[in-house]
């Protein structure tokens, strides 16, 4: 009898023991998700800051925003699993996998190209600059200490305008929003900003004038050389709207795609989850965030991605007709290397 009630209590233990684990991976898996993105007042916080909210609405799960002083801090913690998923350009995944600032980190992954980013030096309008070759001896934004590739892309701009980094006085800021903070307060003459976001709304009302964006222009001022320079860097023109009361006439500025980025230890099932959330939530959130106006379902899977896509987006592709011979390729080439 002791040996049997020995055996059942030892099979009630494991019993146990299995339906406790299998609690905890549950639990796990509904857990809290975090999003990093770049400091409050970015266009990165202010369209995580939507994404999250329509993610806990579809997943039924906590989704909290996570502000950092940039893509350079918290890439290394979506790469350990620490950060579950970023928002990143081409540009910044990129450079993170080839190691460019420390470590590679090649175990980012991306869910979905979320849509393209548009950027520009940005000065004071009273200053009567129009173009970024006028920013020969003035004093410019050219680094920001946690934003690695941007200060990259700062030089590309200059570089784009037949301007060399010596040409200007440079200035290095920790983000977007000390260098705006300092172009208000006249303490340099430019700094980069992407277009329309919050912090340049904000200068245009504190400024006397208002502010002007420059534009890119000269013999090498081509979207073919922004990519041989800088791969995944484009030119786009921003015409007048509505939306932005700033932009008086069309100017060329530079251009990336932001993708929504996660470890590849993400589970295939956290991972198909949330990419299907974020695809039915996507119609809405362009309606509420005009930023998005250039995203589409369709472009979800776009081929250019600088880190491989993760399997479970891959699936999700495929299952939607999504998933190009371009994709494949160029998939199997950034596993290679």
């Amino acid at each position: 009898m002791n040996l049997r009630r020995t055996a059942a209590l030892a099979l009630a233990g494991a019993l146990s023991f299995c339906t406790a684990s299998a609690m905890t991976t549950s639990a796990m898996s509904a857990g809290r998700l975090t999003l990093g993105t770049n400091p409050q007042g970015s266009i990165y916080y202010t369209i995580g800051g939507g994404i999250a909210a329509a993610l806990q609405d579809k997943l039924a799960r906590q989704v909290t925003v996570q502000p950092f002083t940039g893509s350079s801090v918290y890439l290394p913690l979506i790469s350990a699993g620490e950060v579950n998923m970023g928002l990143n350009s081409s540009l910044d995944l990129g450079g993170a996998r080839r190691g460019e600032n420390g470590k590679p980190l090649e175990n980012l992954r991306v869910l979905a190209r979320i849509w393209p980013l548009k950027v520009a030096f940005v000065t004071r309008a009273s200053e009567g600059l129009t173009k970024v070759s006028d920013l020969k001896g003035k004093r410019v934004v050219t680094d920001f200490s946690a934003m690695a590739a941007m200060s990259k892309f700062n030089k590309m701009m200059l570089e784009l305008s037949g301007v060399k980094a010596e040409d200007v006085t440079p200035v290095t800021t920790a983000g977007l929003g000390p260098g705006m903070a300092q172009l208000t307060e006249d303490s340099l003459d430019a700094t980069s900003v992407a277009v329309g976001i919050p912090l340049t709304q904000q200068a245009q009302a504190s400024i006397p004038g208002g502010i002007r964006y420059l534009s890119i222009e000269g013999a090498d001022a081509t979207s073919a050389k922004a990519d041989e320079l800088y791969p995944g860097m484009y030119l786009v023109e921003v015409k007048p709207s509505k939306r932005l009361p700033e932009v008086t006439e069309p100017v060329t500025v530079g251009g990336f795609d932001v993708f929504l980025t996660v470890s590849a230890d993400m589970s295939d099932e956290d991972a198909s989850t949330i990419i299907a959330a974020f695809y039915d939530a996507l119609p809405q959130l362009k309606k509420d965030y005009p930023p998005l106006g250039a995203a589409s379902q369709e472009k979800l899977s776009a081929p250019s991605n600088t880190v491989p896509y993760h399997p479970a987006a891959v699936s999700f592709y495929k299952s939607k007709g999504m998933w190009s011979n371009e994709n494949a390729a160029r998939d199997a080439a950034l596993t290679k290397n």
